[in-house]
């Protein structure tokens, strides 16, 4: 039993025997020139021109054999695997198809050897979420409707105020998806003076027969209970814009809060100390607050630009501002330095109210974060991602779980820690996960990115490139040191590591070690591989579930039959026969006497 020793004695402690393969001379100094080296090949052609690397790549995807045939190595490359009909897709051994998937250049282009979804995705998608403004998608009514919403839903104090103000109600009734232009004034009044408290209310009793808008419409706006404090609190003031944005069809911001308020406190210490537009234009702190607030982008518009609309105040009506448009002007308005000069900052327009418009607009994610804030939440994010090692860290980091979340369009103020926790231990790798029963795309993507359920303490270092190539390497030399004393051996270890991934038997057929190791199994004759590929597959399928492969005990179970009829066919020593192994006593290894009789030459097909 020689065959289904040494097959046991290497997978009893495979980490162990992976391990010393590793420390092996040769494998450990490969495997060090790769690593050190892999990282820095931006290019198919730089990559197939340093043969030492490509050999070694190749030899751990299995495809030793092939490494002179570079052209045909580099068209695979090239066509990458994103597309089902490219050249490595296309090609029946898989092998091919995983070797590309693992070296994309097609998709990663220089990043391919180093690329890491938690290091390389996320800044990427952070940057374009924080890049996406309603403003920028061609909206200025909109813009108009919310600065007006904002500056003048506090003044609003009673039912009269709000219904007497077709602007405001209009706000107010989409936030929670009503359409203004079908209620009548007769029904809206209704439903506010019938306030929320008294279950037999018109909004409850909407509520109760399943549409509820109209009494969280009415909570909201609860002049019964709050009387003329009403337009003061966070569900108006706040929460109102934002969801009106969010039934528009327009994404916002999602800025972390203390962002907002450093930027807030910074302003009101020091907009008093301004007295030109020259002492504005070059605080840079300053002027994105100011223009933040009238939604203007700083890092969209030239500073000489800006200071020529400054001085050019808004009395003429060919003034910079007025010529640019009317966000401009209520900027110039605020900041009117032509008219009031070095006394232009203590007037409440800059005081107050450009500070109210900035602080509302930014908790209710109107307004884009700065160039620079981008840039230091980036490189604190590519400075502590890599320390990562577990779910608990990240969620230990609000800093990095904020910029996390936010690339990939989920609101860290709306997500709960466990929330989160679940969905990461959960991974994705389960089509029953949490994250894929989420029908979310976005909670998909993040989950994929920092995917400790899977990869563990390695999920945002690791790189298909560099480590899982190693590993490969030094498996694929663990089963060629087998196969040197015995093939059988070799054979079992390679079907242990492929078989949990097989989905049918035609991927069987499709590599040969595989179908030698079933038809082995089986007790078929080689002269059986040149029979009907369906009767094959046919024959297989009645024998064995493939899907039983990815359970590790049933796969046991199956070597443990290879390795007992290969032995049977290939005696380990000239003196073991078949029928002295079948009548021998039970091995150490615990296969018996009666299993071995079981096992012996399965019917002839």
């Amino acid at each position: 039993m020689s065959t289904y020793l040494d097959y046991q004695l290497i997978t009893r402690d495979l980490a162990r025997s992976l391990d010393r393969t590793s420390k092996q001379v040769t494998v450990s100094r490969d495997t060090k020139y790769y690593l050190d080296n892999i990282g820095k090949v931006k290019s198919i052609d730089e990559f197939l021109k340093n043969d030492r690397l490509f050999k070694y790549a190749m030899k751990a995807f299995g495809l030793e054999d092939m490494a002179y045939a570079k052209a045909f190595m580099k068209k695979a490359l090239t066509e990458g695997v994103d597309k089902p009909d490219s050249f490595a897709n296309k090609l029946t051994d898989k092998r091919y198809a995983e070797f590309v998937k693992a070296f994309n250049f097609k998709r990663y282009g220089e990043l391919a050897t180093s690329y890491n979804g938690a290091q390389h995705d996320v800044p990427k998608n952070f940057s374009l979420q924080v890049g996406i403004t309603y403003t920028q998608q061609g909206s200025s009514f909109l813009e108009g409707e919310i600065r007006n919403y904002i500056g003048k839903i506090s003044s609003v104090k009673s039912i009269d105020d709000l219904m007497g103000d077709s602007r405001l109600l209009t706000i107010a009734l989409g936030a929670f998806g009503i359409d203004a232009k079908k209620e009548t004034p007769e029904r809206i009044r209704e439903m506010l003076e019938g306030g929320v408290s008294n279950p037999d209310s018109p909004a409850n009793k909407l509520a109760a027969a399943g549409d509820k808008r109209y009494a969280n419409f009415v909570t909201a706006f609860d002049f019964n209970q709050f009387g003329a404090d009403t337009t003061s609190k966070d569900a108006v003031q706040f929460a109102v814009p934002k969801q009106y944005i969010a039934n528009a069809g327009f994404s916002t911001i999602l800025q972390r809060p203390e962002y907002t308020k450093a930027e807030s406190e910074y302003y009101k210490l020091n907009i008093g100390k301004v007295t030109s537009a020259y002492d504005l234009v070059n605080d840079k702190r300053l002027l994105r607050v100011a223009m933040s607030a009238f939604g203007l982008d700083m890092d969209a518009e030239d500073p000489t630009a800006i200071r020529k609309m400054l001085d050019g105040g808004i009395t003429d009506p060919k003034s910079p501002a007025n010529v640019a448009g009317k966000a401009y002007v209520d900027f110039v308005t605020a900041f009117n330095f032509a008219e009031y000069g070095r006394d232009t900052t203590t007037r409440d327009a800059v005081q107050k109210d450009t500070l109210k418009l900035y602080t509302t607009k930014s908790q209710i994610g109107l307004i884009k974060p700065g160039a620079d804030y981008i840039a230091a939440e980036t490189a604190y994010y590519n400075t502590n991602v890599v320390k990562l090692r577990s779910v608990d860290g990240l969620l230990a980091d609000k800093r990095l779980l904020n910029y996390a979340l936010t690339a990939y369009g989920l609101d860290p103020t709306k997500e709960t820690p466990a929330r989160i926790r679940q969905m990461l231990e959960g991974g994705i790798t389960d089509p029953n996960s949490p994250a894929n029963k989420s029908g979310s795309k976005n909670y998909i993507a993040f989950v994929t990115a920092f995917n400790f359920a899977q990869y563990g303490e390695k999920a945002v270092t690791r790189s298909l490139a560099q480590q899982p190539a190693t590993d490969k390497y030094v498996r694929q030399t663990l089963e060629e040191d087998a196969g040197k004393t015995n093939e059988g051996v070799r054979l079992a270890l390679y079907f242990q590591r492929k078989a949990p991934s097989l989905t049918n038997w035609y991927e069987v057929l499709a590599d040969k070690a595989l179908s030698q190791v079933v038809r082995t199994a089986f007790g078929l004759p080689e002269a059986f591989a040149k029979a009907d590929i369906d009767k094959q597959v046919k024959l297989f399928e009645s024998k064995f579930n493939i899907k039983d492969f990815a359970d590790p005990v049933k796969l046991g179970k199956f070597i443990t039959r290879y390795t007992t009829m290969y032995e049977l066919d290939n005696p380990s020593s000239p003196q073991m026969s078949a029928a002295t192994i079948l009548f021998a006593q039970p091995t150490a290894a615990g296969v018996s006497t009666d299993l071995l009789f079981a096992m012996q030459r399965l019917k002839k097909f």
